[in-house]
């Protein structure tokens, strides 16, 4: 398990530095007043990602991905591998 901990440790910040043009925005308001309300809820979105990975969520938030509103889910493979989902808000689609 400390092997475990210890690996997850050294890797958390190579996976802050990859990227791409996918960017989180920490504060992206999900609903509002002059927002519709997702048809995808983050907690859907974690289920479809734990269903698609057979893993383990470790974080979720929202997100802006090209303008659309989506969620950044974090997850743990059942391989061991840590791997970053984003899910859109609207239509559920993973990437």
């Amino acid at each position: 398990m400390k092997r475990f901990v210890l690996l997850c440790a050294l890797l958390m910040p190579l996976f802050s530095l990859a990227g791409g043009h996918w960017r989180p925005a920490p504060s992206v308001p999900l609903a509002g007043p002059d927002r519709a309300q997702p048809r995808v809820s983050m907690g859907e979105a974690m289920e479809r990602v734990v269903r698609a990975t057979g893993g383990r969520v470790i974080q979720a938030q929202p997100a802006t991905v090209n303008g659309h509103e989506a969620y950044r889910i974090k997850v743990l493979t059942a391989r061991g591998e840590v791997r970053v989902v984003y899910v859109d808000a609207e239509t559920g689609a993973m990437q």
